[in-house]
C-alpha cells in the first residue's frame, strides 16, 4: 500500500533530542533499535524536537497491514502515543509474502532486523508526527468535530500532509495511492463527482491551511444539493 520507491534526500543525521524518553510495547520488538532511530529522526525533522518529550510507541503484532495513528493531548503536545501494525516496519513486497504464507494462519509471521525497512518506516513516522505538529501550529484537531465527519475531515488532512512531504522529498504516500483512498474515503458525498479533484488537487499543494479551510472543503462536497434536483451518487 506505500507504494514505490522515491529518490528522496536524506532525514537529518541527528536523532530527537537528549530529552526525548521512547516507550515500547512490546519492549523486547526485534526491530526496535533500527526503527527508534528512524522515529527521533521523523521527530526532529518536523522541528518537533523542543515539543515532544514523551512517546510510546504500541506495535501491534497481529496485523500484518500498515495501518497507523497517532493520540496526543490537545492541550500538551508534550506526549503522544503511536500505534503501529506490524506491516509498517516492512516492505510492501514483505507484506503480500506474509499475506500468501500467513493469510491463513494463526500467529505472528518472524520479523528479522534485516526485514527492516526505514523507508517505509519514516513514511509512517513522518505522516503521523505531522497530524501533532499541525495541531501544534495551526489548532488542526478533530476532537472538536462529530463523530460522522471525523473519517472525512481525516482523509482531507491526510491529503494535505502528504501533499508537503512530497515536496519536501520525504517518504510519503504517492499521489496516485493517496487519490485512491480519498476517492474510497469521500466518494459517497453528494458533490465529490463535481467537486472532488479539485479539492484533492488544492490539498495536494496546499503549505498553509487551518482548521476552517478542511471544514469549507468537507462543506463542499457534503453540502445538500438543490431543492428539486437529483444527485447521483457514486456506490461505496
Amino acid at each position: 500500500m506505500r507504494g514505490r520507491a522515491l529518490r528522496m534526500r536524506p532525514l537529518h543525521q541527528a536523532h530527537g533530542g537528549p530529552g526525548l524518553r521512547v516507550r515500547w510495547h512490546p519492549p523486547d520488538f526485534p526491530l526496535r533499535d533500527a526503527a527508534e532511530l528512524v522515529l527521533r529522526d521523523s521527530i526532529r525533522e518536523l522541528g518537533l524536537t523542543e515539543v515532544v518529550r514523551d512517546v510510546h510507541v504500541h506495535v501491534d503484532l497481529r496485523n500484518r497491514d500498515d495501518h497507523a495513528y497517532i493520540e496526543w493531548n490537545t492541550h500538551d503536545h508534550r506526549a503522544a502515543r503511536l500505534s503501529f501494525a506490524l506491516g509498517n516496519f516492512v516492505t510492501p513486497a514483505r507484506r503480500r509474502a506474509w499475506a500468501r504464507t500467513w493469510g491463513r494462519r494463526a500467529g505472528t509471521p518472524p520479523v528479522l532486523p534485516r526485514q527492516f525497512s526505514r523507508k517505509c518506516f519514516a513514511e509512517a513516522c513522518l505522516h503521523e508526527f505531522f497530524h501533532l505538529r499541525d495541531d501544534h501550529e495551526a489548532g488542526v484537531d478533530l476532537a472538536a468535530h462529530p463523530l460522522e465527519d471525523r473519517e472525512a475531515l481525516n482523509e482531507l488532512w491526510n491529503v494535505w500532509i502528504d501533499g508537503r512531504l512530497h515536496r519536501r522529498g520525504l517518504p510519503a504516500m504517492t499521489r496516485r495511492e493517496r487519490h485512491r483512498v480519498f476517492v474510497r474515503t469521500l466518494a459517497h458525498y453528494p458533490h465529490f463527482k463535481r467537486k472532488g479533484e479539485r479539492i484533492f488537487n488544492a490539498l495536494w499543494s496546499a503549505d498553509h491551511l487551518g482548521p476552517k479551510e478542511l471544514r469549507a472543503f468537507l462543506a463542499e462536497i457534503q453540502s445538500p444539493s438543490p431543492a428539486g434536483r437529483r444527485v447521483k451518487r457514486r456506490a461505496r
